[in-house]
């Protein structure tokens, strides 16, 4: 063979000196042509494995050692791994000649190798291991204990009960395939479902065919505290209702209890999960919902606590339906989804809900926070909870009903809108929030976009208190309340222009009060209302009275007394609602107190009816026995007198400087 070889180089080596020789001197210039140098060729990727066919669990070793290059260059690979819904096998070493890796679930595994030779050129290949588990197939009730193994593929061909008090496990790793509309129902004799895998060795449940809707699901109507699924992916599943009452869904829940914990609930044709009654008990860890046709969840007001910060949404909603909450309750914020509240619900514990919360409600849904129930709906100023209504109208919903006269009541940094689609209850109208004989704190609070009221009240029982919050575009006043709240609103909170409506009645008997200077706002008296305690009222404040409306400070042996000191930048305006003499009766004062005071004040559009019996009608009237001092103060456009003072029967007018008059219909000054 060498010698072969020899003579072959020789004869070469001769052939090139003969050609060489052979050429003449003119043929030197084409010394540069280089269309004789070799070119790099391509090499060619062989992709093979030592088993195209075998079962779950077995090492596959890749091969590519049949690999080629022309130029006899030195190859380098790279493996890349394609495998079936749910697996999570890899290989070994992704650039070797020869790496290997397990099948984890039944299915096809493609490998490709690319085949580089170093030089810019390269060649891809591919091979498909098909891996296989015995099929188990299941067509009868499980009416004894049963364990589904890993090893197996489990495919349910109709719908089978577990019942008679068995217990089904499902081992980590599972894959169990559904015909049509099959499913399971785990029985209310106490029998039992666990579907446990683990992080590395999930179990799924899934469809025959990999379409929405493909099989019915899973039905726990079991109550029994050993129901357990996690680390399971429910999938394509919600194909047909799992009985009468209920929708289709992945998972339906009935007077039952069970453990959820690393659950994916995906591509169901309805519902993830569903309820029907306030019975069920699933709390609820780490879930994933994506891809379903209804609702994540369509579950009973009392069972929102269940759904837990750390679960995951593709958006849409968890929808809760009426009735009222069984026990205390934490809402939290969800991760990418809303709460959906579909009708008026009753909150009867102590429900605390998480900043960053978001409800919308269906068309005439509210909550009534009833007796005895405490709400803390907390936020943030970057992360508000929010209340408003599926569609973004005013009236969309109903609002919120505050009958509970708990302390603990609170709403900080919460945005209430597009309320008031109807009378909130007997005796109010329509209105986003009602404090019916209630306490509540309300600060930092958005309440806008109000068919009717941003706040009614009807009774002088409720105590709140309104700091630095916020009202707007609201169909009605902002606020509708009773002469003893006034003081319960501070001077930060904006109006925009509105105003708050005070109907008829007295303010509480004792102590003292502050009327503040509202901001960007206005009082609107539409009946009589009687001071019966000390009243100071804020510079700037602006009342406007409706017709026949009379501010009294009536005397007693307890008299009530008023303050309204403004200054020359802002003096407090007393006027009518309409700009026209008359437009409303006038204040009256019969209170002796030496502390009744009004500085820097305007009175005008007075003098619509009488003030009193034997006293006549104009802007300010001083009674029998009453004392005021006033100074800086306009006297203007009243249908009668501008002040009558009935000195006969011991009133007590100290007239500082800098009164005026101006267009009074009778004298400026009227004493008798």
């Amino acid at each position: 063979m060498k010698m072969i070889r020899t003579l072959l180089g020789i004869s070469i080596i001769a052939l090139m000196v003969f050609s060489s020789c052979s050429n003449s001197p003119s043929s030197s210039n084409n010394s540069g042509n280089n269309s004789n140098q070799p070119t790099n060729g391509a090499p060619t990727a062989v992709a093979d494995a030592d088993a195209q066919t075998i079962d779950v669990g077995q090492q596959v070793t890749l091969d590519a050692s049949s690999s080629s290059d022309p130029d006899g260059d030195n190859l380098s690979f790279v493996w890349s791994l394609n495998g079936p819904s749910g697996s999570s096998s890899q290989l070994s070493d992704d650039q070797a000649e020869s790496p290997t890796f397990t099948p984890d679930v039944a299915g096809d595994y493609v490998a490709t190798v690319t085949v580089s030779d170093g030089n810019g050129e390269s060649d891809q290949d591919d091979v498909t291991i098909t891996a296989e588990s015995d099929v188990v197939v299941i067509t009868e009730d499980i009416t004894e204990d049963d364990t589904w193994t890993a090893d197996n593929l489990y495919r349910v061909t109709n719908y089978i009960d577990v019942r008679s008090g068995a217990k089904l496990t499902i081992e980590p790793g599972v894959t169990v395939e559904f015909a049509s509309d099959a499913g399971i129902h785990i029985n209310s004799d106490n029998s039992v479902l666990v579907s446990a895998g683990t992080e590395e060795e999930p179990i799924t449940l899934t469809g025959e065919e990999k379409s929405n809707g493909y099989w019915s699901g899973i039905f726990i109507s079991s109550n029994t505290v050993e129901n357990e699924i996690s680390h399971t992916t429910i999938e394509y599943a919600g194909s047909v209702s799992a009985g009468t009452y209920f929708d289709a869904a992945a998972l339906t829940i009935d007077q039952a209890k069970v453990q959820l914990a690393n659950v994916t609930i995906t591509k169901s044709g309805g519902h993830g999960i569903q309820t029907r009654r306030d019975g069920s008990e699933f709390p609820m860890q780490n879930m994933t919902f994506a891809n379903n046709n209804n609702y994540h969840a369509y579950i009973h007001i009392s069972q929102l606590g269940y759904v837990d910060a750390g679960s995951t949404f593709d958006g849409g909603y968890v929808t809760a339906f009426g009735g009222g909450t069984t026990g205390d309750m934490n809402v939290s914020a969800l991760d990418g989804a809303k709460y959906q509240i579909v009708n008026n619900v009753d909150f009867e514990h102590h429900i605390t809900i998480d900043e960053g919360a978001e409800f919308e409600f269906a068309a005439d849904a509210g909550i009534v926070v009833r007796n005895g129930a405490v709400i803390e709906a907390i936020g943030t100023a970057s992360n508000k909870i929010v209340f408003t209504g599926t569609s973004k109208t005013a009236g969309a919903w109903r609002g919120i009903r505050i009958v509970s006269a708990s302390v603990d009541n609170i709403m900080e940094h919460v945005d209430i809108t597009y309320g008031g689609s109807t009378n909130m209850a007997t005796y109010f109208g329509k209105t986003n929030m009602v404090i019916d004989n209630a306490k509540i704190t309300l600060r930092n609070v958005s309440l806008t976009g109000s068919a009717g009221y941003g706040i009614q009240t009807r009774r002088s029982g409720s105590e709140f208190s309104i700091e630095n919050s916020y009202f707007e575009n609201n169909a009605n006043h902002d606020m509708r309340i009773h002469p003893t709240q006034v003081d319960f609103i501070d001077n930060q909170t904006d109006f925009n222009g509105g105003d708050v409506e005070v109907y008829g009645g007295d303010t509480e008997s004792t102590g003292s009060e502050t009327w503040s200077n509202l901001n960007n706002g206005t009082y609107y008296f539409t009946s009589t209302v009687s001071i019966e305690k000390g009243v100071s009222v804020e510079a700037g404040a602006l009342f406007e009275m409706g017709t026949d409306v009379v501010l009294k400070v009536p005397g007693g042996n307890s008299p009530g007394h008023i303050k309204a000191i403004g200054t020359s930048n802002d003096p407090i305006v007393f006027s009518g609602r309409s700009k026209a003499k008359g437009a409303w009766g006038g204040i009256w004062i019969s209170s002796g107190s030496l502390e009744n005071e009004m500085d820097h004040i305007v009175i005008e559009y007075g003098g619509g009816k009488d003030l009193d019996i034997y006293m006549s009608s104009g802007n300010l009237g001083v009674h029998s026995d009453a004392y005021l001092d006033l100074s800086n103060a306009a006297i203007e456009n009243s249908a009668n007198y501008g002040i009558i003072v009935r000195e006969s029967r011991g009133a007590q007018l100290n007239m500082g400087s800098n009164v005026t008059y101006f267009d009074n219909n009778n004298d400026n000054l009227y004493t008798y």
